[in-house]
């Protein structure tokens, strides 16, 4: 039920109250990060083990703190709390509306930070050819980590992705491909559910048929992006012949895609509620 309320409040505050969207910059980690990383620097010598150990340890504060509020204080204010998380976390609002932007655009940035950390190209590939990842680390992602560690789980993953892409935080080479490991273990199973969840609600014969065909990649993290990518462009690959390469006819129908997606998922977990498996 708390789940279920969690879920419900947070999507309603998403879409209804559209300041909220502006208010997921991560400039707040950034300044935690700095302060953490100042505070375990005479300790840890491993740049490697400080990224990796900022979450944990918010993780590990996030869990105290609401036990002592939930023990001497009262549940609801720990629900204010992960509702706060969760809203600050899930991004299918602001996803959305950089797609719209990029209706405008036309596959060129926008040069704006915040669209960049939202949809970042990847291996020089246009905006478009990435927009089925990205939704994952704006939606899908966050959402499997919150149903499966909380809004301490999905605020980690916030963490680490924002290592990756975050111009404010400067990581090295080697760090960052130890982290990318991580995430690419955290994103498989998000990955694949959304992969199959594109190919049900698009088309499933052209999505299964390039899932099999998705080229193989040497890390794991690039494996899970090509995959999909590659499933998530062949599902509209037919509407682009129809439409004789309409960009906007394409972006709604991308959009049309996650979207219905996501529904997919809701219903998913609302299913998983009332069976129990989730409180």
């Amino acid at each position: 039920m708390i789940t279920t309320l969690l879920i419900f409040f947070a999507l309603i505050l998403e879409y209804i109250y559209d300041p909220v969207s502006n208010m997921k910059n991560t400039a707040v980690i950034d300044t935690t990060f700095d302060r953490f990383r100042n505070l375990v620097k005479n300790y840890i010598n491993s740049k490697y083990y400080v990224y990796l150990l900022f979450p944990i340890s918010i993780i590990i504060i996030y869990s105290i703190i609401i036990y002592i509020i939930d023990n001497y204080l009262h549940e609801f204010f720990s629900f204010i709390i992960h509702l706060i998380v969760l809203v600050y976390c899930l991004k299918p609002s602001e996803f959305n509306s950089k797609i719209e932007d990029l209706k405008i655009l036309q596959d060129s940035k926008e040069g704006n930070q915040r669209f960049d950390y939202v949809l970042p190209s990847y291996n020089n590939k246009g905006l478009v050819e990435n927009i089925f990842y990205n939704s994952t680390r704006s939606i899908f992602t966050v959402f499997f980590c919150f149903l499966v560690l909380g809004p301490s789980g999905a605020l980690a993953f916030i963490i680490l992705d924002n290592y990756i892409y975050s111009k404010e935080i400067k990581i090295d080479q080697k760090s960052k491909k130890g982290l990318k490991n991580i995430i690419s273990i955290i994103e498989y199973i998000p990955i694949r559910l959304c992969s199959f969840a594109f190919a049900v609600v698009a088309n499933f014969e052209l999505c299964s048929r390039a899932w099999k065909s998705s080229k193989k990649e040497k890390s794991l993290y690039d494996l899970n992006i090509t995959l999909i990518n590659t499933v998530g462009i062949s599902s509209y690959k037919e509407l682009e012949n129809k439409s004789e390469g309409n960009w906007e006819d394409k972006i709604i129908f991308i959009q049309s895609i996650i979207y219905r997606t996501f529904l997919s998922w809701l219903s998913l977990t609302g299913f998983l509620i009332i069976s129990g498996v989730f409180l």
